[in-house]
C-alpha cells in the first residue's frame, strides 16, 4: 500500500536516534493505551529464528482453536504484514486510520518510525480481542520499543549472532545482553540454541539477575528429527518449513506452547499445526509467478532471506548438492565482502543485483578478487540468469529481506 503518510512519518525520525522508551512511552499516554486491554503478550527477541518461530507458534495456537493478533517486521511486499489481527493483515482502511491517529496525537514531536508505526500497532491490538498477542522485537530487546509492556508474559530468545553491531554493540556478549532485555521476573523465559559462549554468558547474566528461565538442551531437545520433551516425542519431519535450522526454531515454538496450553496441548494438533506453517521468503520453493515463469527452464528455485553470517551459513548447510546459481543483494552496512566470499565456495555462478533501495550494495562495492556479475535491478537480471539455464542447475534468489520482498513484488506481477 502506498499513502503519503509513511513519508511524513519516516520525516519525524530524530537527526540523532538514541535507543530509549521515552518517545513511545510518551505517544502511548497521548493515545490512550492501557495493556491491561491487549491480550496476553508472547515476546520474542533474538537474532536469526524471530519470525520462523512467531509463525510456527501462531500456527500451533491457532490449530488449538485460539486466536492470535501477531506483530513482526520487516515486511516483504505491504506494510500490511507487520501487523495482524486475528491472524490476517490489517486493512489498508484500519491501517491509515490508526497511523492518522496516532501522527496527529504525537503532533510533529520527533520520534522513529518503528516507535510510531509500533504504537499503532499497539492502539490496533487493544481494539480488537483475541487470546495471545504474539510480539517480535525490532531491534535489540532492553530499548525495542515492543519492550514498553510490564505486565506478566512469555518471553523468548532465539539463536544470538553478530548483527546490527551500530545499535547493539561489537561483540556477541553486548548483543546479547541487549535481547535478554524482554526477560523480567514476571515473564515465563524460555532460550533456545546458542553458541556455547553466548549460553555461557546468558546463564552467569540470568544468575546475576536472578532470573530463571527455560533452557534448549535440557527442558527441551531436538534429536533424530524429533522435538523431545519429558514424555513428549514429536516428529518434526512434519515441519512445513524447509532447513535444519527450522526444527531448531519448531522447538522452541512447542516448548512454548505447551508452557501456555498445559493439559489442552494436542499431539495430534501440534503436528497438524507444523504442516500449515507457512512464513514466506525463508526457505521457500517457488512453483508460480511471473518470475517462476521466465525461469522455468532451470531446475528448481528457492527463495531465502539472511541478513547475516549465520543466516548464511544456515542457507549453505541445507544446499543440495547439484548445480547451484545465486542472485542475491545486500544493504551496504552488512557485512557483504565475507558473505560473498564465502557463498563464492558453494555456487557455480553468483548474480548481484542492486535493489531499490538507497543503500543497496552498487556495481563499485563488489570485491574485484570475486568473479561476480552485476545486475542493474531485479528485472534486467532474468536475461542474465537465463543465460545459466539448466534443468540439473538450481537457482537461489537471497541475501536482504528487501531483496526477498522485490522479488516476491515482481513475481506477483503480469
Amino acid at each position: 500500500m502506498k499513502d503519503p503518510i509513511f513519508q511524513r512519518l519516516l520525516q519525524l525520525h530524530p537527526k540523532f536516534s538514541d535507543l530509549s522508551l521515552g518517545r513511545i512511552n510518551q505517544l502511548l499516554k497521548k493515545i490512550g493505551f492501557n495493556e491491561k486491554k491487549i491480550p496476553k503478550v508472547i515476546h520474542i527477541a533474538g537474532t536469526n529464528g524471530k519470525g520462523s518461530t512467531a509463525a510456527i507458534l501462531k500456527s500451533i495456537l491457532n490449530q488449538h482453536g485460539y486466536s492470535t493478533h501477531v506483530y513482526t517486521t520487516p515486511h516483504l511486499v505491504d506494510f500490511n504484514e507487520r501487523i495482524q489481527l486475528n491472524s490476517k493483515n490489517i486493512s489498508n482502511k484500519k491501517l491509515l486510520e490508526y497511523l492518522r491517529y496516532c501522527e496527529k496525537k504525537n503532533d510533529g514531536k520527533l520520534i522513529t518510525f518503528f516507535e510510531i508505526t509500533t504504537a499503532a500497532a499497539f492502539k490496533a491490538f487493544q481494539d480488537h480481542q483475541a487470546d495471545f498477542l504474539i510480539l517480535e522485537v525490532g531491534l535489540g530487546g532492553r530499548f525495542d520499543a515492543t519492550n514498553i509492556l510490564k505486565l506478566p508474559k512469555f518471553a523468548a530468545v532465539t539463536p544470538i549472532s553478530l548483527d546490527h553491531q551500530d545499535f547493539l554493540g561489537n561483540s556477541l556478549n553486548k548483543i546479547a545482553f541487549e535481547k535478554l532485555g524482554i526477560l523480567n521476573q514476571k515473564s515465563i523465559n524460555f532460550i533456545n540454541k546458542q553458541k556455547p559462549s553466548v549460553m555461557n554468558f546468558i546463564h552467569s547474566e540470568l544468575k546475576r539477575r536472578g532470573l530463571r528461565a527455560k533452557f534448549f538442551g535440557e527442558s527441551w531437545k531436538i534429536k533424530a528429527n524429533a522435538y523431545l520433551s519429558n514424555n513428549i516425542k514429536i516428529d518434526l519431519s512434519y515441519l512445513n518449513l524447509q532447513g535444519k535450522h527450522q526444527k531448531i526454531n519448531a522447538g522452541l515454538a512447542i516448548h512454548v506452547a505447551q508452557h501456555i496450553l498445559q493439559n489442552k496441548f494436542d499431539l495430534p494438533q501440534t503436528q497438524k499445526a507444523l504442516t500449515h506453517c507457512q512464513w514466506p521468503g525463508r526457505m521457500q520453493s517457488i512453483t508460480k509467478g511471473f518470475l517462476f515463469q521466465k525461469l522455468k527452464n532451470f531446475k528448481d528455485i528457492t527463495l531465502d532471506g539472511f541478513h547475516n553470517i549465520d543466516g548464511m551459513n544456515m542457507l549453505i548447510q541445507n544446499l543440495p548438492t547439484n548445480r547451484k546459481i545465486l542472485i542475491c543483494s545486500f544493504l551496504n552496512n552488512k557485512k557483504y565482502t565475507q558473505m560473498l566470499t564465502k557463498l563464492s565456495e558453494h555456487f557455480q555462478k553468483i548474480i548481484v543485483v542492486q535493489m531499490n533501495e538507497e543503500n543497496s550494495i552498487t556495481k563499485k562495492d563488489l570485491p574485484a578478487n570475486l568473479k561476480l556479475i552485476f545486475c542493474s535491478s531485479l528485472k534486467n537480471s532474468v536475461k542474465t540468469i537465463n543465460q545459466y539455464s539448466n534443468s540439473l542447475t538450481s537457482i537461489y534468489f537471497g541475501g536482504s529481506l528487501y531483496f526477498i520482498g522485490e522479488f516476491l513484488k515482481l513475481n506477483q506481477s503480469k
